[in-house]
């Protein structure tokens, strides 16, 4: 009578750092993988009839998992952007931005030359960091106008401040940024 691998010991193939397969490891015990066992189970049979009948054609069914998943991704990057999968560009003037705010009836001009151009969202930020000009701006706003987790928005300050010639985007102490004229 063969001798099947026991659950401990498969405990410890599943915990070992070395990278093989269970197969051989039960070769190097000397010992056999039980196969899986009858059942007259209802849910079993049934799932294992569906199982059969989605084997027929595997590579069409995952194309059409990629292609539904692919389908939703691209309606809710359209929800989200108003022009989907395209990078807006700044509107140039001698390679420069221009944008004069209006903050508590004082207007400032604020001349930000940009290296790249903005994607979408990044210029959302933008737009708001120039309404708010030398105030502090805090990630949970801004997480707020993307409709983003407060974790994303951190990539968003990153790469404007890739983006932004000059140290013009700058922490705050007390947390938040804050953009100088």
């Amino acid at each position: 009578m063969a001798e099947y691998l026991t659950k401990e010991e498969i405990k410890q193939w599943r915990s070992s750092l070395e990278k093989i397969t269970l197969e051989e490891y039960a070769a190097r015990l000397g010992k056999l993988i039980e196969e899986a066992k009858p059942t007259n189970d209802v849910v079993d049979m049934v799932m294992n009839e569906q199982k059969m009948t989605t084997d027929s054609h595997p590579q069409t069914d995952k194309q059409d998992k990629f292609a539904a998943i692919a389908q939703r991704a691209f309606e809710r990057e359209r929800q989200i952007s108003h022009t989907p999968f395209s990078i807006s560009k700044p509107k140039q003037q001698n390679n420069s931005e221009k944008a004069p705010v209006v903050n508590d009836a004082i207007k400032i001009d604020v001349n930000i030359e940009l290296k790249k151009s903005l994607t979408d969202r990044e210029q959302a930020v933008l737009d708001y960091l120039l309404a708010n000009v030398n105030k502090t701006v805090y990630a949970k706003d801004l997480a707020e106008l993307l409709g983003l987790p407060r974790d994303y928005v951190y990539k968003y300050i990153k790469n404007l401040r890739a983006k932004i010639e000059g140290d013009k985007l700058q922490n705050c102490r007390g947390g938040g940024f804050i953009l100088t004229a």
